[in-house]
């Protein structure tokens, strides 16, 4: 791009992006410097990730919580762009000379079915046992093996924050039916209405208003109906 382009428009959005920074960081705690490299990796977007994984690293997170939160993110976005990022995570980590912990395993094979039933229930398998040929018994099946029992069984972090950057992955992708069924999920597993419309706040420089507005109201409501059936 050219240079006085690109200087007008960080002059123009300089006071937006600092605004949503400073408001955010009164809400969140320091992990929101992670959702910026969510919304990068979601969008295939590699040009930012050096820097944001600079600032994570620099706010003393840990890079093992870096590394699994992206990883979270392949059963959401697909392994391609997790891919593409981790290629940008490496380059940093190798800059800092970063030597990573091997993960913690839960020992029960079954942890993350048992994580998905009380969050989801049979939701997936009710609404597609019809499809022909198996594939609506693959499709569940594979969705409990390879995203709840392969991901959610690795300590490094636990179900509540994985169920926070995967809404806000979706919110990303802007895709209705799972942000609806994942924002009753983030709230069941643990996270406060206001942690996860302050987080889906914190995406407004990367996402826009349209996403976001949409998506604070699907959390307000599911915030309300889980109240109403208290």
């Amino acid at each position: 791009m050219n240079k006085r382009i690109a200087n007008q428009f960080q002059d123009l959005i300089e006071n937006y992006v600092a605004d949503v920074e400073h408001n955010c960081a009164k809400h969140l705690q320091k992990d929101r410097v992670l959702i910026p490299l969510i919304a990068s990796t979601v969008q295939g977007v590699s040009v930012a990730i050096p820097d944001q994984v600079t600032k994570i690293l620099d706010a003393k997170i840990k890079p093992e919580v870096l590394l699994e939160m992206l990883f979270q993110l392949a059963p959401v976005i697909g392994t391609l762009k997790v891919e593409q990022a981790l290629e940008q995570v490496q380059t940093v980590f190798n800059q800092r000379k970063i030597v990573l912990n091997s993960p913690q395993i839960e020992s029960d094979p079954n942890y993350g079915a048992k994580v998905q039933e009380k969050l989801y229930g049979t939701e997936i398998k009710t609404l597609l046992h019809d499809l022909p040929d198996e594939a609506g018994s693959f499709i569940p099946h594979a969705l409990t093996e390879h995203f709840f029992n392969d991901f959610y069984k690795r300590q490094e972090l636990d179900v509540r924050d994985r169920e926070r950057y995967e809404l806000l992955a979706l919110i990303t992708m802007n895709v209705d039916f799972q942000i609806k069924a994942h924002a009753r999920g983030s709230l069941k597993a643990g996270n406060s209405e206001s942690e996860l419309i302050w987080s889906t706040i914190q995406l407004l420089p990367y996402i826009g208003f349209p996403f976001v507005i949409n998506s604070v109201q699907v959390i307000h409501q599911a915030a309300d109906q889980m109240k109403g059936k208290e």
